[in-house]
């Protein structure tokens, strides 16, 4: 919630519990009203009148009349209603604040300051029938213990933010300011009426800031990184400086009501002040704390082109048109040290991070260092023919610059050039340095922004200070992802393709290692069943050559036998009754039959053993062909593998090669549909938070109402109590409507409260 409708609120709210508890204990009468007619202005006629009036208006004040004392002076407005402390009229008249009021004389009595205070914080009223005032400026409490040095512990970026731009021209325009944080991969970038928000690694558009005040023609991040601020406005007619917490987008303070556009400024270290400057030939400086203005610098003979607060916030460096170069105490605003060399126009300065060193750099082409013991130079050079447009340390010491020779340039702090970016086609005017990521931004005239690698000098690409709307990128997005489906589907047929010829392949030579496992398999039982039947054969004929010889043996004997029988019968038939001679005869008959029966047997076994060759030899032959048939079918079912096997290395690479087209076009196809999501889903949260917005601003709205209503309600005296709870029960409503739309604005945005 705005912090300024929180503290009154509670205020209002306190008075209102105040008012029914006192209207319950014990009513009291209502002090009288003071007023600006009948208390103030006798007090100023008095004391104040002869020097701020019409006719005399010191530092531009008048303060005979109401109105003219609310619209203020030179200094900006110097009451702020309903709060003595930030007004600057009551710092003067109370000796809180220099220059003491009224001048060359004693305080005014107690008495007179006690009424001007009591009519401030009464809400400055005009006369008794006017309503009291609630102040309409934020507060905020900027200031740090210390001017930071080191890295903070979590790196200040930005929540989720809108990236809808607010505004879109038809062509680009130049580059008016660029900047980088000190802490972390984020730069600041000038467009049209709006900030946009780089992240340098990525070179993507992270966040767009309103700047309706006109063009930012400075911007600044704060030496924490925490605070980005934007000095700018438009030309000839106003000027102001905004301040914007960098991780939620809020703006937190702005300052300066200048006649034109502010073209120099920044905040300090410690957050305490915000200097500026332009047309005007005046360093404002003022409080961040009270948004009240502490000095009026004015030396400067002509515009003020450049300005900034050394990094411990001790003092402040201004350069201007005519080659005027001051340092000033920057708490005081006392003139501390005036720097003379240049020869033109101061267009840019930048402080070394320890503040011992100043470097500036002018329209005569220069870059200067300068020392802040004695003001002396220590080393000057000629940076860029024709005029030098910008300068800025780096965290290492290093320094870069840019110029009217379209040249960016990285120096060493011997004014030794380190490197040469390549140029642009028109006059350089805004560099910066991004030492998170080692990255220098600069841009031209014609509004091209290109961002290097400090390293080696190479182009990383380029950033835009007039982004397309939304719809115009989602609208592009969307054609691409046409151009990427219509690109992948032949890359995706071509891929399937090629898998399947790489399947088919790797399948047909599979089935043919299995044929070849087979037929081997198929040739290891036949060359079994060879040897087989080789060895069977052996045997039988092993076992047929005794027999044939047995049988030829016998079939020679048996019949010389059988004839030796028939004559032992005819010669023992002829010695009948020879005993011996007959058994001889019989026994040799037996023998003849036996080895007749023996004949007949071998040569059955022979005719047996021949028929079982015969066979075995078949089946050895038939066993000998199966092998020779697998040998030729094994021969060609190897060379079918060998050429498969050959085929398929061709056909993976042509799938390796079609599946790298259509990875390449299916990443950009799917890179498209990310696009295409993501803006969509961009829109929506523009919306979103435009949709949020709006609401608060409306809650604020009804707040203030309902808090105006809240201090009608206490000043009637008959219907206070009534009224006074209604207002509370109104005011705390609106309190809750506020914190749900804060609360839905923070969850939006990915913000937590831790």
């Amino acid at each position: 919630m705005d912090q300024r409708c929180w503290m009154v609120a509670v205020c209002l709210l306190g008075f209102a519990i105040g008012g029914q508890n006192s209207a319950v204990a014990q009513p009291k009468k209502k002090p009288p009203k003071i007023t600006y007619d009948d208390h103030v202005k006798p007090i100023l006629r008095q004391k104040c009148f002869s020097c701020h009036n019409p006719d005399k208006k010191s530092a531009d004040l008048d303060v005979t009349n109401y109105t003219n004392l609310m619209q203020g002076g030179a200094s900006g407005t110097v009451i702020e209603p309903g709060d003595s402390g930030s007004s600057y009229l009551y710092g003067l008249v109370s000796h809180q604040e220099e220059p003491y009021m009224p001048p060359d004389s004693p305080k005014l009595p107690d008495e007179m300051v006690e009424t001007i205070r009591k009519w401030i914080d009464g809400g400055v009223l005009e006369n008794k029938g006017s309503k009291a005032l609630v102040s309409k400026k934020k507060k905020f409490n900027l200031a740090l213990m210390t001017a930071p040095t080191e890295r903070p512990a979590v790196l200040p970026v930005p929540a989720r933010l809108s990236l809808e731009p607010l505004t879109r021209t038809t062509a680009n325009t130049a580059v008016s300011a660029l900047a980088t944080s000190p802490w972390a991969p984020l730069a600041a970038v000038a467009g049209q009426k709006q900030i946009f928000l780089y992240d340098t690694k990525e070179l993507q558009l992270i966040g767009v800031l309103p700047f309706p005040e006109g063009i930012p023609e400075v911007l600044k991040f704060s030496r924490n990184g925490q605070l980005l601020l934007a000095g700018g406005g438009r030309g000839g007619a106003t000027g102001k400086v905004v301040v914007w917490d960098i991780t939620t987008g809020e703006r937190v303070i702005e300052v300066g009501d200048e006649l034109d556009a502010v073209l120099a400024a920044d905040i300090s270290s410690d957050q305490t002040l915000i200097a500026l400057g332009g047309p005007q030939r005046v360093v404002r400086i003022y409080s961040t704390e009270s948004g009240r203005l502490l000095h009026e610098l004015r030396k400067h003979t002509n515009w003020i082109y450049s300005l900034e607060f050394s990094p411990d916030s001790v003092l402040l460096a201004s350069g201007d048109r005519n080659g005027g170069l001051f340092v000033w105490e920057a708490w005081t605003g006392r003139e501390y040290l005036t720097l003379k060399g240049h020869g033109n126009g101061v267009t840019d300065v930048s402080w070394r991070s320890d503040s011992n060193v100043l470097a500036s750099c002018s329209v005569d082409s220069t870059v200067r260092l300068w020392e802040m013991e004695n003001g002396g130079q220590i080393k000057s050079w000629g940076a860029h023919g024709g005029g030098a447009a910008s300068v800025e340390f780096l965290r290492d010491g290093r320094l870069v610059s840019c110029g009217r020779d379209r040249v960016t340039k990285l120096w060493d702090q011997n004014g030794g050039q380190q490197r040469a970016f390549a140029a642009f086609s028109e006059l350089a005017l805004e560099v910066t340095y991004c030492d998170e990521t080692n990255r220098c931004i600069a841009g031209d005239w014609l509004g091209n922004i290109r961002v290097w690698n400090g390293a080696d000098g190479k182009q990383l690409g380029e950033l835009s200070s007039n982004p397309p709307k939304l719809e115009e990128r989602l609208a592009t997005s969307q054609v691409q992802l046409s151009a990427r489906q219509k690109e992948q589907k032949p890359t995706a047929v071509a891929y399937q393709g090629a898998q399947a010829a790489v399947k088919k392949g790797r399948a047909d030579l599979t089935a043919a290692n299995k044929t070849k496992v087979e037929q081997e398999k198929q040739r290891t039982a036949g060359l079994t069943r060879v040897k087989t039947s080789q060895d069977t054969l052996a045997k039988l004929k092993a076992e047929y050559e005794p027999l044939v010889k047995l049988a030829d043996r016998l079939s020679k004997g048996v019949p010389v036998l059988k004839e030796a029988a028939a004559k032992s019968q005819q010669a023992a038939k002829q010695l009948d009754g020879d005993k011996e001679v007959a058994e001889a005869a019989n026994k040799l008959v037996a023998i003849s039959a036996a080895r007749d029966k023996q004949l007949a047997d071998t040569k059955k076994q022979v005719a047996a053993k021949e028929a079982e060759i015969k066979k075995a030899t078949a089946e050895l032959v038939e066993a000998q062909k199966r092998v020779e048939v697998l040998n030729k079918q094994i021969a060609e079912t190897t060379k079918k593998v060998e050429t498969l096997t050959a085929a398929i290395k061709p056909l993976e690479e042509k799938s390796a090669a079609a599946k790298k087209v259509f990875d390449a076009a299916d990443a950009a196809l799917q890179s498209a549909v990310a696009s295409v999501e993501k803006w969509k889903t961009e829109i929506a949260f523009a919306g979103k938070i435009a949709s949020l917005m709006k609401q608060r601003t409306d809650a604020l709205s009804q707040l203030e109402s309902r808090l105006t209503a809240s201090q009608d309600a206490q000043e009637a005296v008959k219907e206070a109590q009534a009224k006074a709870a209604e207002a509370t029960t109104n005011v705390t409503a609106a309190q809750l409507e506020i914190d749900k739309v804060n609360a839905e604005i923070q969850a939006a945005r990915g913000l937590t409260n831790e």
